[in-house]
């Protein structure tokens, strides 16, 4: 699986206009460049921006000496390592929680354990003495939160 780092996607993304009548526009911060992209294109570069930032802030820091005699391997955690990928991570990290704090208690256990984690719908839901469509219903209204929170 290719690796991919935040400065591959080299651009910003913004918003205009009122609700119904959006327009969605793109920057190639290299050279300023800015176009009007259509709501599908938008969608999309916004899902790759974000798994991008989710696969930063999966990285594992990993411990290596610092030496000035040894070029920089290029390795997560080189202490050569370009800092603002570390600042997107931070900033990763600010956004998620503010995400989270828009979920009920119940739709933030099941985010975390389900969306997140490695339990299954019906194992979590026979943990909670529930019926499992009760806990699918709850992921839909994540989805349509992560909807409006992340893409609008």
């Amino acid at each position: 699986m290719e690796t991919i780092r935040l400065n591959d996607f080299d651009y910003d993304l913004w918003t205009s206009g009122p609700e119904g009548a959006k327009r969605y526009w793109a920057r190639v911060r290299s050279t300023g460049q800015v176009t009007e992209i259509d709501h599908e294109v938008m969608k999309y570069l916004r899902k790759e921006e974000k798994r991008g930032y989710r696969e930063l802030a999966d990285m594992t820091v990993r411990g290596t000496a610092l030496s000035l005699d040894s070029p920089a391997s290029g390795e997560p955690g080189d202490w050569a390592e370009d800092r603002r990928a570390n600042m997107k991570e931070t900033e990763f990290g600010i956004f998620e929680e503010e995400f989270r704090n828009t979920l009920t208690p119940n739709q933030l256990a099941v985010y975390e354990s389900c969306m997140l984690g490695s339990c299954g719908v019906r194992e979590y839901a026979r943990r909670k003495g529930v019926d499992h469509t009760a806990v699918i219903r709850t992921m839909k209204a994540i989805r349509k939160k992560t909807e409006k929170f992340f893409y609008a």
